[in-house]
């Protein structure tokens, strides 16, 4: 499936229109992303002087009016240069960026997360696909092998210490927000050293070095 943008566009209270569009494969940062465009594009086209635009993606917000070479960069300039003609008309004007997270669960946020939960696009044959989806894609592949190969006696081990994570699963080898293991170590250099010590079940002889 594709991922969907979506902006809800109101004005003195009332709702007066929305745009929706399928984004092709990409993170969701990316699609935030569109979806400002989509926003700020329209936005813009009106008669008003003032833009709030309420996100729960700053991060995105930010990426949205830096023209720098990024995952999506082309979203990034078309706000850029439709905000550059919006300021042009007059010093008054301005837009504002709000961040609204997703757990405040703000009823007009609502409205728009389940119109695009509730929208169903299939990617088709060949699908617009961004950088970061590619990258995304890639790590997912090195992590799933990694993995497979992990399950293997022979590749971790026959003293390897099994150990398990939240609800008891069984940790897994990753490198994202620092790893299985070492998350949970810290930043002492000898505990590290002993904790690796005891997971391998080994001294720390020449041979293992």
């Amino acid at each position: 499936m594709q991922a969907i943008s979506a902006a809800h566009f109101w004005r003195l209270g009332h709702q007066v229109l929305f745009s929706k569009t399928p984004t092709g494969r990409t993170t969701a940062s990316d699609a935030k992303l569109f979806a400002i465009r989509l926003g700020v594009s329209k936005a813009t086209s009106m008669d008003i002087e003032r833009i709030i635009l309420i996100t729960d993606s700053l991060d995105s917000a930010r990426r949205s009016v830096d023209p720098s070479v990024h995952s999506g960069q082309a979203h990034s300039l078309a706000v850029c240069s439709v905000l550059r003609s919006f300021f042009s008309q007059s010093y008054g004007y301005r837009i504002e960026f709000w961040d609204c997270p997703s757990t405040a669960e703000w009823f007009l946020h609502q409205i728009v997360h389940n119109n695009v939960n509730n929208t169903r696009v299939a990617a088709g044959l060949h699908p617009a696909t961004f950088l970061d989806a590619l990258c995304s894609k890639s790590v997912l592949l090195c992590l799933d092998t990694w993995r497979t190969a992990f399950n293997r006696p022979t590749v971790w081990g026959c003293h390897f210490l099994t150990l398990r994570g939240k609800n008891h699963k069984l940790l897994q080898p990753s490198y994202s927000k620092g790893g299985s293991w070492l998350t949970h170590i810290g930043q002492l250099v000898t505990l590290c050293a002993r904790a690796t010590r005891a997971i391998l079940n080994h001294t720390p002889i020449g041979k293992h070095r």
